[in-house]
This record gives structure tokens, C-alpha cells and sequence, in this order.
């Protein structure tokens, strides 16, 4: 049995393999970095923590269809998770007020997510220039999560086959079809993420600083 598929098995407590286990992890991937061994530690840090903290809660509050305001609430986390996303990929974290990209640090979350969305398909076939992608951003990221509404009369909308991901003349954002754009990524990105140094590097050193950050948490050595 491997170091990485021993991680596997630690803590069956917890579905969430990540935080305790990434020290075990990372010295897996230090040893063999093969695809296979890649595929579990992409198995215990990002998929069961993506499911348990993003998905599954999104598909609980979607279940209701009672379309009263719930797609508010859906869009701004599929807003967290592309901050998430656009940073894992970059390998950078955030710290108020750090210098763009110095010690791979961001203090400003716009022209990160800016630029994830016109680089990176699905997004960048629905935000083919920067300047729509700064009107996401604004009107839709920034008004949800500052103001908790869409500013400058956009909707969000529900419906795969009804609305497009983002029509920008009728203002209408469609969650249903910008959380399977998020899927889709994600689905590319573990592909790239097997072979690719860059990405590799940029996601140990992601997942070291949230690891960092999680040890600080009470009862985090004796696993409470």
C-alpha cells in the first residue's frame, strides 16, 4: 500500500481527508508523482471537499425549486468557488493588502478572476474579453457578496435548457448552466493536474497554506 492510499484510509471519521492527512500526502507525491498517485490526492483534498462544502449544499437548497430568491444565494458560493479555483490554479493566497503575485500572494480578488474567466474554458467561450468578464465581476460577483443583489438590472435565472450561461444584452445570468461550467473545469483540471509540474506545484503550494491555517484550529493535533 502506498503513502497516499494509507492516507486514504486515515481518519474514516472524517469523509474530508484533507486537512490531516495532506502532510502524508505530500510526502506520496514527493516520492512518486505518477498519475495514479496524483488521482488520490486529488481524491482526498479536492473532491470530497468540493462535494461536502460546495455541491451538496448547493444541491439542497436547489431541491426546493421554490425560484424565490434561492439562485441569489447558489451563484455567490459558485462565485467562491471560482475565487477558489481561479487561485488553485495560480498556486497564490490571499492576504490583505500583499503585492500581486510577490510570494505568490493576491490582495485583490478582480483581476484574478477576471482573467480566470477569459482563460480558462468552459468560462472563456461566454467571456471572450476581459471587459465582460469585468461586468461579472462587478455587477454580479461584487453585488452579491457586498450588497447581497445583482447590480445595473441584472437576473439570475434557473434552467439549463431555457437561458444561456450569460446573455449580456437581456442581463440574464443562468446558475444552473455557471455551476455545470464550474463541473466542466473541474473535470479538465484534474486531467491537466496529473501530468502537469506547473499545476502540481501550484497546487501543493495552495493546499500547504490552507493546511497551515487549519492546524491553527483548537483541538486540530489530537484530531477534535
Amino acid at each position: 500500500m502506498t503513502e497516499a492510499e494509507r492516507a486514504s484510509d486515515d481518519h474514516v471519521s472524517s469523509p474530508d481527508k484533507f486537512p490531516k492527512a495532506w502532510p502524508t500526502i505530500k510526502v506520496a507525491l514527493a516520492a512518486d508523482a505518477s498519475p495514479e498517485q496524483w488521482d488520490l490526492a486529488i481524491q482526498n483534498c479536492l473532491d470530497t471537499r468540493f462535494r461536502l462544502r460546495y455541491f451538496d449544499p448547493i444541491e439542497g437548497i436547489d431541491r426546493s425549486r421554490k425560484l424565490k430568491g434561492e439562485g441569489f444565494l447558489i451563484l455567490t458560493i459558485q462565485c467562491s468557488v471560482v475565487e477558489f479555483l481561479a487561485s488553485l490554479r495560480r498556486g497564490w493566497n490571499y492576504r490583505q493588502g500583499a503585492e500581486w503575485g510577490v510570494d505568490y500572494e493576491y490582495g485583490g480578488s478582480k483581476r484574478l478572476f477576471v482573467e480566470f474567466l477569459c482563460q480558462n474554458p468552459p468560462f472563456s467561450d461566454w467571456f471572450p474579453a476581459e471587459a465582460s468578464a469585468r461586468v461579472f465581476y462587478g455587477d454580479i460577483r461584487c453585488g452579491l457578496v457586498h450588497e447581497a443583489q445583482t447590480k445595473d438590472g441584472w437576473i439570475v435565472k434557473a434552467g439549463r435548457s431555457r437561458y444561456a450561461l450569460i446573455d449580456f444584452e437581456t442581463k440574464v445570468v443562468n446558475r444552473d448552466a455557471f455551476g455545470d461550467a464550474i463541473k466542466a473545469y473541474l473535470i479538465d483540471y484534474r486531467h491537466a493536474l496529473r501530468g502537469d509540474y506547473g499545476l502540481q506545484e501550484a497546487f501543493k503550494r495552495k493546499f500547504d497554506n490552507l493546511y497551515s491555517h487549519a492546524a491553527l484550529a483548537p483541538g486540530f493535533a489530537n484530531g477534535s
